[in-house]
């Protein structure tokens, strides 16, 4: 007896109660079947789930690459805050130091990176870069022969350090940063130990103003020579490059500058300098903290872009006009000074003949 006959119930013989799996089901049914529609509305919204992950992806690989290049461009043009409680001996070169640490602890150094790396891409940050360790490598090399040794050398320190600070084509940059701050951590601490000497005094000053207004003027004739060029919309390479390598030399002057009255205190206390110190370091960070974000070279009108070529040369313009005049007026008052201290002295030795 099969199970089936041992159910308490008549089995039903219509048809086959059950539909044994590899069975052929009868061509009336397959005809008359439906599918579900919940199972139909769910293939349907996943088909559409699937090809939305297949675009997300094919968007996500082409995006990706760009979108690193965006984010590895870093410009750092924030004021230097030296510490107070561990206070420089040249603050100058605490300065040098410090802009220096930003580049190699920040983004890096983009001319070292290899031909696939996002920053290998970049315009901006490198022209940023290699403005900044020129600048501060021709301002290394002027304190070098304003600290000379007592053989009449200019300090061997800062002339390692303004050798290794400018850039050299086909060399990494990143060993020669971290030497050269090395060479200047070598020079303080000399320094401390009154064993090197440092720029001091008017003459001192009023060089460096004439090589901070030399920069301005170099990139404010640089930048006349891209203004309205339209070779690029919004701008082209070479618009970019020249517009963030002015950038730099602000953002340098407008630390430096400070760092070094900060050092004479004599000479910031001036009349000439009170006047006319705040304007000229608002002058130098309005050029310095100019950051748009597409730079744009458009002659005409400026409708729709701005002429930020144009802005730059102004502002240093302004800049390196009012430097220039501040070191003129340092050395007229010294000169006056001067005179009228030869004249005191020149006073007193016919008064001494006389007695």
């Amino acid at each position: 007896m099969s199970n089936v006959e041992k159910l308490p119930v008549q089995p039903r013989h219509e048809g086959k109660s059950v539909t044994l799996i590899g069975t052929d089901l009868p061509a009336p049914y397959l005809d008359e079947a439906e599918p579900s529609p919940l199972m139909h509305t769910a293939s349907l919204w996943w088909r559409r789930f699937v090809k939305t992950l297949q675009v997300l992806a094919v968007l996500a690989l082409v995006g990706f690459y760009p979108a690193l290049i965006v984010a590895s461009h870093e410009i750092n043009d924030s004021p230097v805050i030296l510490s107070a409680e561990s206070p420089w001996a040249s603050p100058e070169t605490g300065v040098v130091v410090t802009l220096i640490g930003r580049e190699i602890e920040g983004p890096g150094w983009a001319a070292d990176r290899p031909g696939w790396h996002p920053q290998a891409r970049l315009t901006a940050l490198p022209a940023w870069q290699n403005a900044l360790a020129t600048s501060l490598s021709q301002f290394s090399r002027l304190m070098a022969g304003k600290s000379q040794t007592p053989d009449g050398n200019p300090d061997p320190d800062l002339s390692a350090a303004a050798r290794l600070l400018m850039p050299e084509a086909g060399l990494d940059q990143t060993p020669r940063l971290t030497a050269a701050a090395e060479a200047l951590a070598r020079y303080e601490g000399r320094l401390e130990r009154n064993l090197a000497s440092r720029p001091s005094g008017v003459t001192d000053i009023v060089d460096e103003l004439a090589l901070f207004s030399g920069w301005a003027d170099n990139s404010y004739e640089r930048l006349s020579q891209r203004i309205g060029t339209r070779e690029g919309w919004p701008a082209s390479k070479e618009d970019i490059q020249v517009f963030f390598e002015a950038r730099a030399r602000a953002q340098v002057v407008s630390q430096i500058l400070t760092a070094s009255l900060v050092s004479e205190p004599d000479i910031a206390v001036r009349n000439s300098v009170e006047s006319r110190l705040d304007q000229i370091e608002a002058y130098w960070r309005r050029a310095a903290e100019l950051d748009p974000i597409f730079v744009s070279n458009q002659a005409g009108d400026a409708r729709l872009m701005a002429d930020h070529l144009a802005m730059m040369a102004f502002y240093l313009r302004q800049a390196g006009d009012s430097t220039r005049e501040l070191g003129a007026a340092l050395l007229s008052e010294e000169q006056a000074r001067l005179a009228a201290q030869a004249e005191q002295e020149a006073g007193e030795s016919a008064d001494a003949t006389d007695s």
